[in-house]
């Protein structure tokens, strides 16, 4: 019975201090990285994304579903005063070459590539760009409800982990670099 306790608590205590790992290694994740969207809401239900190479999405539910409108030469968000809120979205992005015992922020080149595998991939094409913006838009609401939007600034939230080997993986994740509410 004592050896199956000290197993039991022995578990416990890994499980504890790999949940901390986890979290600890997101906290050091850039927030400078690549720019993926400048998101703005006229109204709590009709808002617009533009990804950074200049696709345009709109949603009219408050950012559960989006469809693609447009692809425009240049980013730029126009009559930002129409606005209630615009938050410029940046990609995280943390790097693995022991299968994910330690984490290191990717500084590598450009991240443009992790960016849009994640967020836009040709079989998928807008699907998992409307899901990825589901979720920030989700959360970004949630904080602003509760008035805790200082949660997500310069703050990366993770999205998902993949990997090209046993060995070496990417985590991918968003931030909030600015966030102007009118």
């Amino acid at each position: 019975m004592k050896t199956i306790l000290n197993i039991t608590l022995l578990i416990y205590c890994l499980s504890i201090y790999m949940h901390c790992q986890d979290k600890f290694y997101w906290e050091d994740a850039p927030i400078n990285g690549t720019k993926i969207f400048t998101i703005s809401f006229t109204d709590n239900l009709n808002g617009k994304a533009i990804s950074g190479e200049g696709d345009i999405l709109i949603t009219k539910d408050s950012g559960e579903n989006w469809t693609i409108k447009a692809i425009q030469s240049g980013v730029s968000v126009e009559n930002a005063d129409e606005y209630i809120w615009v938050a410029d979205i940046y990609c995280s992005v943390m790097q693995t070459t022991d299968s994910g015992s330690t984490w290191f922020p990717y500084d590598k080149g450009k991240q443009e590539h992790f960016c849009g595998v994640y967020l836009k991939d040709n079989n998928n094409g807008y699907n998992i760009a409307g899901d990825f913006l589901n979720k920030v838009i989700t959360k970004i609401l949630d904080c602003s409800k509760n008035n805790k939007l200082n949660l997500l600034i310069d703050r990366p939230q993770q999205c998902t982990e993949y990997y090209s080997s046993a060995s070496e993986g990417w985590a991918l994740g968003w931030c909030i670099r600015s966030f102007e509410k009118q």
